[in-house]
């Protein structure tokens, strides 16, 4: 009953094994990788969308503060000049725009528009939030 034959090798592993365990493992840490990296670019983006969002909600709460009067805008509309906003502990410049209709959309009410644009800051870009509200006598 000796004269069985084997059908392992029990005296190690064969390089082609070897060679492809490797290759399973360094997949595994490549997809991993991969991973993370979207990860942190999809955090910065949350980030600055809710820095973004603090500012405009900071700014509305302003007009929502102030008497309706005092709401500027003398003309058809009123743009605020862009505000440049350098936040502490971040490496992203924010920049404010107000816009203020008067008579937009009835007689006696006024809508203020806040768009904030981050880098690269213009109004062109990709990164940019919009707030809208009206008022009413």
């Amino acid at each position: 009953m000796q004269n069985t034959l084997k059908l392992h090798n029990d005296k190690g592993f064969l390089m082609i094994e070897v060679i492809l365990t490797i290759a399973i493992i360094a997949i595994g840490l490549f997809a991993v990788m991969s991973l993370t990296t979207v990860v942190i670019k999809g955090n910065t983006q949350s980030k600055n969308v809710t820095t973004a969002i603090t500012l405009a909600q900071d700014k509305m709460e302003y007009f929502k503060g102030i008497d309706y009067g005092n709401i500027s805008g003398t003309s058809t509309f009123y743009t605020e000049a862009l505000i440049q906003k350098n936040i502490p502990g971040t490496d992203t410049t924010y920049y404010l725009n107000t816009l203020v209709q008067n008579d937009i959309p009835g007689t006696n009410t006024k809508t203020v528009t806040v768009d904030v644009y981050w880098n690269p800051g213009t109004s062109t870009s990709n990164h940019k939030l919009t707030l809208q509200t009206i008022f009413a006598k």
